[in-house]
C-alpha cells in the first residue's frame, strides 16, 4: 500500500481537487523564532505536502510565501500545484 500525502485528493465542484493532507501553519507567534515557519514550509514541499492552511492571525503569511516562492524558485513546485487555504 502506497500512502502518501500525493495520492489522496477530495474532489471540488469546480473540477479542481484539495490534498485530504494538509500542513497547518499555526504557531504561537511571541514565541517562534523567525524562520521556523520558512523551513517547515520548504520541508513539507520537499516531501511532498501541496495543501498549506494558513491564516492571517497566525501571522506568518509572509513566511509561508517566501518559502512557496523559493520552492517555485528552485523548480521544486509549480504555483498551480500548491493549494493554500488562508482564513
Amino acid at each position: 500500500m502506497n500512502l502518501s500525502a500525493a495520492n489522496h485528493l477530495i474532489p471540488l465542484s469546480d473540477g479542481n481537487s484539495i490534498p485530504i493532507i494538509g500542513l497547518g501553519t499555526y504557531s504561537e507567534p511571541k514565541s517562534t523564532l523567525k524562520g521556523a515557519c520558512v523551513a517547515s514550509v520548504k520541508v513539507a514541499i520537499d516531501v511532498g505536502y501541496r495543501h498549506i492552511d494558513g491564516a492571517q492571525v497566525y501571522r506568518n503569511e509572509h513566511e509561508v510565501g517566501e518559502a512557496i516562492r523559493e520552492k517555485i524558485a528552485e523548480g521544486k513546485v509549480r504555483r498551480e500545484d500548491i493549494f493554500y487555504c488562508g482564513k
